[in-house]
């Protein structure tokens, strides 16, 4: 037997905050965390061969992270949601037989 909630709207709104701050949160963490590669970058300009491994794997963890973060963000604000951007899209109505001269 399953035991689904039917959550409310009013919960949903609340979840949903809940979860958009804490992608904001996460967001912050991680900007923090590149600020300070970027400048740990700095010291290896002359030489970017000599990157660590772990340097370069601590990038790519990031970037992933940011990705997830986004992808979440998106998806709780609705960003990516089709309905939508069809309502927000202008209608365009098209009217035949009009004489551009009398405009």
């Amino acid at each position: 037997m399953s035991k689904e909630k039917n959550y409310t709207n009013k919960e949903r709104l609340q979840i949903n905050g809940r979860h958009v701050d804490l992608f904001n949160k996460s967001l912050d963490g991680i900007e923090y965390l590149l600020d300070g590669m970027m400048n740990d970058l700095r010291l290896y300009q002359d030489s970017y061969l000599d990157l660590p491994k772990t340097v370069t794997s601590a990038f790519d963890f990031i970037i992933s992270s940011l990705i997830k973060i986004q992808k979440g963000q998106r998806l709780a604000l609705g960003l990516d949601d089709d309905s939508l951007s069809e309502e927000t899209e202008p209608k365009i109505n098209i009217i035949e037989g009009v004489d551009l001269k009398k405009i």
